[in-house]
């Protein structure tokens, strides 16, 4: 855990995407900033099938961590190649895996999806937040 050096970090961060976090990820984030998770396993869906997924560590919210929200959601900056076509624009990157790929929320519905960085293939994850964090299960 990183301690969050400020809650208004949160709001902040809102404000520049557009975006209003659910509540049990704005209190996930007080309390768990930057952490890696002990029950790490989800699913994925691709198609009828059902992918196992790792959930490596939560971004953190202070400005010049490694690994900071701020940064690794920059779609028109640092990471453009990730949103040539537009595809991801809409997502939120809050978490990653240990290969480098996303776990987001997508702005139009706040359900989160899996983003794979090599192909940018979207696979629902889960219909909110906290279906998400119910579905983790020890690796």
């Amino acid at each position: 855990v990183k301690p969050l050096e400020s809650e208004d970090l949160i709001k902040e961060y809102e404000e520049n995407i557009g975006y209003t976090f659910p509540n049990e990820y704005k209190e996930v984030v007080k309390n768990y900033n930057g952490a890696r998770p002990e029950f790490k396993e989800f699913k994925s869906k691709q198609g009828r099938r059902k992918k196992a997924r790792v959930f490596e560590f939560l971004f953190s919210f202070n400005k010049y961590d490694k690994w900071s929200i701020w940064g690794l959601n920059n779609w028109k900056g640092d990471m453009r190649d990730w949103n040539i076509d537009g595809k991801i624009e809409n997502m939120v990157g809050f978490a990653g895996d240990p290969f480098g790929n996303l776990i987001c929320f997508d702005k139009t519905n706040g359900h989160i999806v899996f983003v794979d960085h090599e192909t940018l293939n979207i696979e629902p994850v889960a219909d909110s937040f906290t279906e998400f964090i119910n579905s983790l299960r020890k690796s």
